[in-house]
């Protein structure tokens, strides 16, 4: 679910690259959180 609505907001935040780059860290952080 939170994959799904991280998506989504890669969707509104298109036009912001810096913000879509953030994001992406942030949720390949969770998900090396929770691998770990």
């Amino acid at each position: 679910v939170a994959t799904l609505k991280s998506w989504r907001l890669l969707r509104r935040l298109r036009c912001s690259t810096t913000r879509i780059t953030n994001l992406v860290q942030a949720v390949l952080t969770l998900h090396l959180t929770c691998s770990n």
